[in-house]
């Protein structure tokens, strides 16, 4: 950003800007807006599908007839489960509605709750902590800042249920992917459906990549052509909101014009 003097907008194409530094943007007068919800229904349909994927066992199954194999072991049924929403931005709020639409009980935490949110989104809102203890699927949908950053902590992966399932789709380091690798092995939960990682593409020989029980995908959440049209046309729509001097959707707000 210093070595960019003429800078006035950084237009990010994404929800999540911690890979800007917000701080010396604003220092440096240079604006900087994002898309948010312009992923909101794909990212919250890959969520969903994840958490399904791991529940009816759908990726080893494919692998053991792949194999000659034909099992007919249990699976879990999410009707009447509970569905803890971390997050109730755009992307957690729809994953609410799908989350009902597949008839489970769906309660959440947001960092700021209200009555009146509550009753908007039909949920109840919950204490980090009593989310973790009481969620059979617990969906991340956090952006990653200093205060989300190593929010599923070895102590609050302790407190999910041994039957429960995680989903991530936010952002890699919202969880701590050692302590996650250790549950998971010894089947302190049941799995997990996992589309972002610490490092990305995810190493080979990895951890994750060794257990049965979890489902991975590469950051695809919210690749779709009408996602990605819908995110190229806001960000456009902010660079032109930039130029008339009336920015949108703006995270740091600067002074060069």
């Amino acid at each position: 950003l210093e070595a960019c003097p003429r800078l006035k907008l950084v237009s990010v194409w994404g929800v999540g800007v911690d890979n800007v530094d917000l701080a010396a943007a604003a220092r440096l007068g240079i604006t900087v807006s994002n898309t948010p919800g312009y992923a909101s229904i794909g990212v919250a349909e890959h969520a969903l599908t994840l958490a399904l994927a791991v529940a009816r066992q759908i990726i080893t199954n494919d692998r053991l007839i792949r194999g000659g194999s034909w099992s007919r072991g249990w699976l879990v049924q999410l009707y009447g489960k509970t569905l803890g929403v971390v997050g109730a931005g755009p992307i957690g709020q729809r994953m609410v509605e799908l989350g009902r639409g597949v008839g489970m009980k769906v309660v959440a935490w947001t960092r700021k709750p209200t009555p009146e949110r509550a009753r908007q989104l039909g949920v109840e809102f919950l204490s980090q902590d009593d989310l973790l203890r009481q969620s059979d699927v617990v969906s991340l949908h956090l952006p990653l800042t200093d205060e989300t950053r190593g929010f599923l902590s070895r102590e609050r992966l302790a407190l999910m249920k041994p039957t429960a399932i995680l989903v991530n789709t936010g952002r890699g380091p919202l969880i701590d992917e050692a302590a996650l690798s250790e549950v998971l092995r010894e089947k302190r939960i049941a799995g997990a459906g996992l589309d972002v990682f610490d490092t990305e593409p995810l190493p080979v020989g990895h951890a994750f990549t060794t257990l049965d029980n979890v489902v991975l995908s590469p950051h695809v959440a919210p690749m779709s052509p009408e996602t990605t049209l819908y995110g190229v046309e806001m960000s456009i729509e902010n660079i032109e909101s930039f130029l008339r001097g009336q920015p949108i959707r703006v995270v740091a707000k600067g002074s060069r014009r």
